[in-house]
Parts: structure tokens; sequence; C-alpha cells
């Protein structure tokens, strides 16, 4: 297999690493049982993600990641940081997702081989099938609208916060 090939793969795994410690400790701090249930569903697939794509890897003669690398580590210490309750945890999880979304778009453009592509297409729907739930959650929930206590620590930062 290509060098540029198992760079790709390898590029994926550590993403798919990184957004399962991030749907755990997302899922950590979820009172909504509705959400920890698809946070965990979602946690496993990324897993298989890498046991699978590791697989072919290793056939390479590579070993894959098996830890977070650093852009993991800033991605698990984002969502930490952005996850406080239900709403900021999925809000933290939508832009987790963009990013694994966009990961596999351009791995389906790398020009990766047959029997490849389909693997990082099935995985590919899987990252559309999150994107997809989190999005109809925020939507949903009516979590896609600024609140209100956002507004005003904002504008009490702005120091134009009006007296009530």
């Amino acid at each position: 297999m290509d060098e540029k090939i198992i760079q790709c793969l390898n590029e994926l795994i550590a993403l798919d690493l990184a957004c399962a410690a991030a749907y755990e400790v997302a899922r950590g701090v979820c009172k909504d049982e509705e959400i920890q249930g698809k946070f965990a569903e979602f946690r496993e697939d990324h897993l298989r993600h890498v046991a699978e794509l590791g697989e072919h890897v290793r056939r390479a003669g590579v070993e894959p990641p098996s830890a977070l690398d650093t852009k993991g580590v800033i991605i698990q210490g984002f969502t930490t940081l952005a996850s406080q309750e239900d709403r900021t945890a999925v809000l933290a999880m939508r832009g987790n997702e963009e990013l694994s979304n966009n990961a596999y778009a351009s791995a389906l453009q790398a020009g990766v081989p047959e029997e490849l592509r389909s693997l990082i297409a099935a995985n590919f729907e899987d990252e559309r099938r999150h994107m997809s739930w989190i999005r109809g959650a925020v939507l949903l929930r009516g979590w896609d609208v600024e609140q209100p206590e956002l507004r005003e620590l904002s504008a009490e930062a702005r120091g134009t916060r009006r007296a009530a």
C-alpha cells in the first residue's frame, strides 16, 4: 500500500480516536438519556472505525495510532471545556463531527484503492448519520438560537449591559 494512503488512514484513525474520547467526555456531562445513548453509540462507531482501518494499516506492515495525538488532545480538551450540560455537549460534538465529516470526504477524494474505498465510504455514512442526528437534536430542542444568558454575558463583557 502506498505511503500516502497509509498516512491518510492513520490520520482518519487519529481523528476517530479523538472523536471517541470526545464523545466519552460529552456523554459524561449529559443528563438526557437519549443523548447519552446516542453519544455511546457514536463513540462505538468511531472505535469500530479505528479497528477496521487499523487492520488495513497493519497489513501494510505499519502500526496504526493507538493513543491521542496532539490534535486529539486538543479536541478532547475543547470538548471538556465546552461541555457543561446537554446543550453545550451537543454543540461541542457538532463541531467535532464537522471535522470528521470533512476528513472522510477528503479521504474519498484521495484516490484510495477500491478495497478501502467501500470501507471509507461506509465510515463516512456513519459520520453523516452522526451529524444528521446532532443537527436534528439542536433543532428539536431549539438550541440553534443564541441563549439569552450568552447575550447578557457578552453585553456585560463589552460594558454595555443595561440596568434593569
